[in-house]
């Protein structure tokens, strides 16, 4: 009867040392491939931008992050400000503004960040809009970073649109325009006053790192306290 309970004890124990040690790996890995997205974003905005036309637009989906060259006009009447965006503790919108690079298809750009009117929350700042045909750089990206929405989506009423965060299907319904599925961070200057200190994406890699180091510490721990007392168990067995 001891025997049988000092087993099961051993077992129990290799058992939660055997987990432990995977959540370890998988956390390890889960660091492992930020680290990889991180010198891919890196080396990214280190590259020469590639030209993107109306015939290669639907190429970048694939190739994202990649910094991109676009021409084309900005279709102001269409801005999206995305609401509740923050810059070194300051409330503001993201203005995404659609370049229409040919008729009736367009790429949907994040122009920059700017602040909020503190006087009047209804109020959207003046931010320039550049006429006529426009050359940008800027990183194309897979979506822009999505805040917690509460409640349904609201049909668009007239625009300019106040969202919390962007959706690409809504976009079109809405403007009638064909838009490609990425989103290019516009890095160079036009002649408005938005801002472009866009911040490098925080991945989550020391947050991995710390929860591979915990559970690696549990696995260890498990696995000296399984041998001490089934050592002693079964010694005591004798």
């Amino acid at each position: 009867m001891k025997r049988g309970r000092v087993l099961l004890a051993v077992i129990l124990g290799l058992l939660g040392f055997a987990l432990t040690l995977s959540l370890g790996n998988w956390q390890s890995r889960r660091a492992h491939y930020k680290l990889a997205l991180q010198a891919q974003w890196d080396s990214a905005q280190r590259a020469t931008p590639i030209p993107v036309t109306a015939s290669t637009v639907d190429e970048v989906p694939a190739r994202v992050p990649v910094l991109v060259r676009l021409t084309g006009r900005f279709q102001h009447r269409y801005s999206v400000w995305l609401d509740n965006r923050t810059s070194n503790g300051r409330a503001g919108f993201f203005v995404v503004t659609p370049l229409q690079i040919e008729a009736g298809r367009a790429v949907l750009v994040n122009r920059g960040w700017v602040a909020r009117n503190p006087q009047d929350r209804l109020r959207l700042p003046d931010i320039g809009q550049p006429a006529g045909p426009v050359s940008i750089e800027g990183l194309a990206l897979t979506q822009l970073p999505r805040l917690l929405e509460l409640g349904d989506k609201l049909e668009p009423k007239h625009w300019p649109l106040v969202w919390q965060n962007l959706d690409f299907d809504a976009f079109e319904h809405a403007s009638g325009l064909r838009v490609a599925r990425f989103v290019v961070q516009q890095t160079s200057r036009t002649d408005d006053t938005l801002e472009r200190d866009w911040p490098a994406p925080d991945l989550g890699i020391e947050k991995h790192r710390g929860y591979a180091l915990q559970w690696y510490s549990l696995s260890a721990l498990i696995a000296v306290l399984t041998l001490f007392f089934g050592w002693r168990g079964w010694r005591n067995l004798h």
